[in-house]
C-alpha cells in the first residue's frame, strides 16, 4: 500500500520533498517514504506502533493530540510537499476540522493523500441484495465513526477546498463473498484463505509495473469497487 500511495503521489506531483503523515501508526508509510528520499515527519496519538515496528523513526514523529500538533506546525510556518492520512478519517470525531487544517500545511504544488475504507459500496450493497452477506459487516462502531464511499469522499474533499487529482482503490476482496468457498462473512474460517488469495493476486498484479497496477486501481475507484479508497488532491489556492 505504501508503494502504491507514493507512486500515485509521484504521478500527481512528482516525487521527493517533505512528507507529513497524520496518524503514522506503525510507520510503514514513513519508512517507505524515507527510503524513497522524502524528509519525513509523523504525528500519532501514541508511540506504541512506531516503537514496536520502526523505532528508528521515533525521532521524526510527535505524539499526542493531532489537532494541537497541526496547529503548532501551522503557527511555525511549516510546509510539506505531501501530507498523508491512511485510515484516519473514519476514526476521528471531527474529520472536517482535521481536513480544514491541512491546506495551510501543504506547500505550493503539494498534495494530500487520504485513504479510507470503502463502505456502503456498490459491491457490498450487491452482496447484501444477493443474500451472500446477511449483515452490514463493514459497520464497526465505536472504532469507526465515519463511513465513506468513492463519491462521498470526493465530495468531502471538494467541499473542504481540495481539487481531486487522482483516485484509486485497493483490491476488491469483497468479490470473494460471491463464491461460497471464499465467503468470509458467511464462514469466518474462510477469511485466512481469502486473504492469502488476495495477497497472491495483488502481488502478481503489482509485478506488472506501477503504471499498469495504478491504472487498474483507478478503474476500480471509478467503479466504486475496492476495499479501501485513496484520493490524491491539491488545495485550491
Amino acid at each position: 500500500m505504501a508503494r502504491t500511495l507514493l507512486g500515485a503521489a509521484a504521478k500527481a506531483r512528482g516525487a521527493g520533498g517533505r512528507m507529513l503523515e497524520v496518524g503514522c501508526g506503525e510507520g510503514w508509510l514513513l519508512a517507505a517514504a524515507a527510503t524513497a528520499g522524502y524528509e519525513v515527519r509523523g504525528l500519532d496519538f501514541s508511540d506504541h506502533g512506531l516503537r514496536r515496528f520502526h523505532p528508528e523513526l521515533l525521532a521524526r514523529a510527535t505524539f499526542g493530540d493531532a489537532f494541537e500538533h497541526l496547529d503548532r506546525l501551522i503557527e511555525a510556518g511549516e510546509a510539506f510537499d505531501l501530507a498523508a492520512m491512511e485510515h484516519v478519517l473514519e476514526h476521528v470525531v471531527d474529520p472536517e476540522g482535521l481536513l480544514a487544517r491541512l491546506p495551510r500545511l501543504i506547500a505550493p504544488g503539494g498534495v494530500l493523500a487520504v485513504t479510507v475504507p470503502n463502505d456502503f459500496s456498490p459491491l457490498q450493497l450487491a452482496a447484501r441484495a444477493a443474500g451472500v452477506a446477511d449483515r452490514d459487516f463493514w459497520v464497526a462502531p465505536p472504532q469507526h465513526l465515519n463511513y465513506f464511499d468513492a463519491p462521498s469522499l470526493s465530495r468531502l474533499l471538494t467541499r473542504m477546498g481540495f481539487c481531486v487529482r487522482l483516485a484509486y482503490a485497493s483490491f476488491p476482496i469483497d468479490w470473494f463473498l460471491f463464491h461460497p468457498g471464499s465467503n468470509y462473512v458467511a464462514d469466518p474460517a474462510a477469511g485466512k484463505s481469502a486473504h492469502r488469495a488476495r495477497m497472491a493476486i495483488d502481488l502478481m498484479l503489482a509485478e506488472q509495473g506501477m503504471d499498469a497496477y495504478l491504472g487498474l486501481a483507478e478503474a476500480l475507484f471509478a467503479c466504486g469497487a475496492g476495499r479501501s479508497l485513496t484520493v490524491i488532491a491539491s488545495p485550491v489556492r
